[in-house]
């Protein structure tokens, strides 16, 4: 699975500039396959020059078309591409630590929220003046020379206050507030945000800003089992629920439990529920009728 910013970061296709690991860059998505998976271990927000794109969590689909933005967790997506025309975006990727420390500097510009839990992906609220900002930000890859580091910088922090700053994207502020209160990434959010994803232990240790050692003891810890065998465990409940609530086909719900062999899925299947996902859902099917 492709790691966004590993592959947006010093590509030669895509403009960009970058102040410390702070990266601003104009994407244009070179995938060939209409449904694939991304994921990234910096945050990230998006915005949309051209064409259109969906980007599914766990929970839901985000449309975005034009003129329109969502703010993605480190983490993973499953992506829908559409080739009427060409996708083209603004994609700003900002570390944990770049928005803790804002947050903790400007405490009192940031809205008073309820807390309000969010998906892996929020669509973000724009006003007139954001959509200035971002159409501005653009202009800079349009110039000859690079604005400086400093200029940039400050205008991510701008970004960032802007959206924090009004209650209208809860969802945001509550997601930095907690980011700010935390010493380490919550293990047990990232695991149950991304657990559908094929992402290797590596590949989670690095989400949770751990060393694998550190990643693996602080796992048996919290779960009482190993990581791979949990792993096997959640994608098979979650791939039982969509059996027994959608009709989606065998190859569908293995690709979004995690499964990227159909074969292993079904195989693993039985092995744990003593029947396969095809007569599950048909037998779940007929219970409701």
């Amino acid at each position: 699975m492709i790691n966004l910013f590993d592959f947006a970061n010093g590509n030669p296709l895509f403009k960009q500039m970058k102040v410390s690991d702070t990266l601003f860059t104009e994407y244009k998505c070179l995938e060939e396959q209409s449904i694939f998976k991304i994921w990234s271990n910096v945050n990230y927000f998006v915005y949309v020059l051209s064409g259109k794109k969906k980007w599914k969590s766990q929970q839901a689909e985000y449309m975005i078309y034009p003129g329109e933005a969502v703010f993605v967790k480190k983490g993973a997506s499953i992506i829908h591409k559409f080739f009427e025309t060409q996708f083209c975006a603004l994609i700003i990727f900002v570390p944990d630590h770049f928005i803790q420390n804002l947050i903790q500097q400007n405490a009192d510009s940031i809205a008073k929220t309820s807390p309000k839990e969010s998906d892996s992906v929020i669509p973000l609220h724009l006003d007139e003046s954001l959509n200035i900002y971002f159409q501005s930000l653009y202009t800079y890859f349009l110039k000859e020379q690079n604005p400086s580091a400093n200029l940039l910088e400050i205008k991510f922090k701008e970004l960032i206050l802007n959206l924090a700053s009004t209650e209208k994207n809860a969802g945001l502020c509550h997601y930095f507030k907690l980011l700010c209160y935390e010493s380490k990434s919550s293990l047990q959010d990232i695991m149950e945000a991304n657990f559908t994803f094929n992402l290797t232990l590596e590949d989670f240790a690095r989400l949770s800003h751990r060393s694998l050692t550190t990643f693996k003891r602080d796992f048996k810890t919290l779960y009482q089992m190993p990581p791979g065998k949990w792993l096997i465990k959640k994608r098979l409940e979650f791939a039982r629920n969509m059996l027994e609530t959608s009709d989606k086909s065998i190859n569908d719900i293995a690709f979004e439990s995690g499964f990227e062999n159909t074969s292993h899925f079904i195989k693993k299947f039985k092995d744990t529920f003593g029947t396969t996902p095809l007569q599950h859902q048909k037998s779940s099917l007929l219970s409701t009728m």
